[in-house]
Order: structure tokens, then sequence, then C-alpha cells
């Protein structure tokens, strides 16, 4: 069984796909394909957690508010979820309170040492060295080697580059190509980012895909 910890928005996805019995599945498709909240197309070969995440990539579950996530599990009759979220919800509110008290602070004590700041310098030099402005995150290449350098299972999580990175894959036969194609789901735990894999021909290539594609997202977003 996954085990959870970290982001509790992200578990509770995890959770609720895995605990979705045939029946509950299939009235979550129905109900978030034919209010228009995703296409069809995509919702009828989604498991519960890739519906979440692409709920939440489209701006649909926005930080602070699972409202959406709770009345739709209350549709499927999944009222122990739902209750979940909105506690989920009603934390993230708090932090978000939490982080703007101690950035308007923050900001309170900047503007009191406006000479200290002009003393400083715009970027330290370093020898022997770039600048700190100047410094970048890992290459495309070092990504690279880093993420293929793991054998992946079905689901799990890795540390790459100091993060930590679950990720969930899924397989189907496709009848029009006679094969069996693999999608995989990544997110990073600590900031809830989150990318996929397409169509892969291979678990692992999948794997590779998804994890490469959000470390290189967190790096474009300064995150690493």
């Amino acid at each position: 069984m996954f085990q959870m910890a970290g982001n509790p928005r992200q578990d509770l996805y995890l959770e609720i796909s895995q605990n979705l019995v045939d029946r509950e599945l299939e009235d979550l498709r129905n109900y978030v394909s034919g209010s228009s909240y995703l296409s069809a197309g995509f919702v009828e070969k989604a498991n519960g957690h890739q519906i979440f995440i692409q709920l939440e990539k489209e701006g649909k579950l926005k930080p602070g508010d699972l409202s959406l996530l709770a009345s739709i599990l209350r549709k499927v009759g999944r009222h122990d979820f739902a209750e979940q979220a909105e506690k989920i919800a009603e934390n993230e509110r708090k932090g978000q309170k939490t982080r703007k008290r101690a950035a308007a602070s923050a900001s309170s004590t900047d503007q009191e040492t406006p000479a200290k700041r002009q003393e400083s310098p715009p970027c330290v030099e370093q020898e022997g060295g770039p600048s700190r402005r100047e410094e970048k995150g890992p290459t495309d290449a070092d990504i690279r080697q880093k993420v293929r350098a793991i054998n992946y299972s079905d689901t799990g999580e890795v540390t790459i580059l100091g993060r930590r990175i679950r990720y969930n894959t899924s397989m189907r036969f496709e009848f029009n190509l006679f094969q069996m194609i693999f999608y995989c789901e990544a997110w990073d735990v600590g900031s809830g980012t989150s990318d996929n894999s397409g169509k892969r021909e291979s678990r692992q290539g999948a794997a590779e895909h998804a994890i490469e594609h959000l470390l290189k997202r967190l790096r474009d977003n300064e995150v690493i």
C-alpha cells in the first residue's frame, strides 16, 4: 500500500483514486464529463487521480478551495472523502493567511531600513565563480542522467536533486495500435507541481518522461 505523507491534497487525490469502486469511478467520469469540467475523451480513459490532477491544472481546484472536489465526491456518494477535502482546504486557507502575515511583516521591516538596502551591492561576486544572481539550476543533461539512473515501479516515491517526487503509472491496451500504452503522473511533494508523460511504450519510459519534465519545470520556476 502506498505510504502517504507530505502534501495532504496530493495524498487525498491518491487515496480517493485507490479506494473508489468501479461504480463510483464510472459515476465520477460521467459527472465530470457531463458537467463539462473536463473533456469526455480524457475522462473516459483516466483514473480518479488523473482526473483530480487535471482539474487542478485547469484551475478548478485552487489552493484553499476544494469545494468542487467535495461536491463531486458527494455526487458519487463518497461523503467521507468530501469532508476530508473540506478540512484540507480549510488548512490551506489558514496557511495562506499565515504566509501573508509573515510577508507583510517582512515588508514592513525592509521599509524601515532603506539605507541598508542601498548600501548592499546588487550581487556578490565570489572569487573564482559567477555572481549569485548568475547561478543556474541543473542542466537538461544533469536532470536526464539522474532520472534515468533509477528503475521505476508502478507507484512510488524518489528523491532527485533534493526534491521528493511521487509518481503513479497506469497502462491500457490501445486496440487501434494493437499494443500496450503506459501513462505516468508525477508530482513534487513540497510544491504540489505536477506533470505527466503522455502515451509511452514502456512503464520505465513513462516514469522517466514525466519526472524529467517535472524537474525541468521546477528548475524553470527556480524551485531547484
